[in-house]
C-alpha cells in the first residue's frame, strides 16, 4: 500500500523564485491499484513522482510504502522496492554498458552490488526475461545499450525495473517519445507484467484514451 499524507513540495523556497509544485496533497493506494495520472505541464505530475521515489526534496509530509515511512530515505535505498521509468528512453539505462550487465545491476537491487561473475542460472533468467520482449534481444546479450533503439531501450528499463518484483511501480509519460506504434508495444507490454506481478501502478499520461484504457 502507498500512502502520500499532506505532501507538500516547494522550490526555491524563500526566493523570489519560489514555486509550489505541490500543496498538501493525500493519497492512497492499495495493493494492485493501478491509477493513470493527467494534468498540464507542470501541474506537478513528475514532481510527485520524484517526491515519491527520492529525488525531489519533500518540504511537508510524508510518503509511507507498506507502512515503511520513506520521507527520509535516500533514493538509492527506496529504489530497492520502487520501479521507475522516465520519458526520456536514455534515462533508464547505462549506453556503454551490454544489455547483460544492464541486466545484471538491477537484478542484484537489494543486495550487494556487482556486474561479474554472472552464474548460468543468472544468465539463464535474463535470457528467459527478454524473450518475453518478442524484441530478439536475448540473442544480443553482449550489445551495448546504446545502440539499441528508443523502443527496445524503454522496453529493456521496463524489464530491469520489474525484474527484481517492486512493490511500487512509476510509469513517467514512458511511452511519449515513442512512434506509435512502438508506444502501443510497450504499453501492452506494460499491462502484461502489472497484470502478471500484481504490481501496484501508477502511470502519468497527456494521451486521454490510454488514461481511460489502462
Amino acid at each position: 500500500m502507498l500512502e502520500v499524507k499532506d505532501l507538500s513540495v516547494i522550490f526555491n523556497q524563500g526566493t523570489v523564485n519560489e514555486k509550489q509544485a505541490i500543496k498538501h496533497l493525500n493519497l492512497t493506494l492499495n495493493d494492485g491499484d493501478f491509477v493513470t495520472i493527467i494534468g498540464s505541464n507542470g501541474a506537478g505530475k513528475s514532481t510527485l513522482f520524484g517526491a515519491i521515489s527520492g529525488d525531489v526534496p519533500i518540504t511537508e509530509g510524508q510518503v509511507f510504502l507498506d507502512g515503511v515511512d520513506l520521507t527520509n530515505q535516500r533514493e538509492y535505498v527506496r529504489a530497492r522496492n520502487i520501479g521507475r521509468l522516465f520519458q526520456d528512453p536514455l534515462r533508464g539505462t547505462a549506453p556503454h554498458m551490454t544489455i547483460e550487465e544492464n541486466l545484471a545491476l538491477s537484478y542484484s537491487r537489494g543486495k550487494h552490488y556487482s556486474l561479474r561473475p554472472y552464474s548460468k542460472k543468472d544468465r539463464t533468467v535474463f535470457k528467459e526475461a527478454l524473450e518475453r520482449l518478442n524484441l530478439g534481444l536475448e540473442d544480443r546479450l553482449n550489445t551495448k545499450v546504446g545502440t539499441l533503439s528508443g523502443g527496445q531501450r524503454q522496453a529493456l528499463t521496463l524489464l530491469m525495473a520489474t525484474l527484481v518484483t517492486p512493490k511500487l511501480l512509476l510509469l513517467d509519460e514512458h511511452t511519449a517519445a515513442l512512434d506509435p506504434a512502438t508506444s502501443d508495444k510497450v504499453l501492452k507490454l506494460s499491462q502484461k507484467i502489472v497484470e502478471e506481478n500484481h504490481l501496484t501502478t501508477m502511470m502519468i499520461t497527456h494521451n486521454m484514451e490510454d488514461a481511460l484504457k489502462y
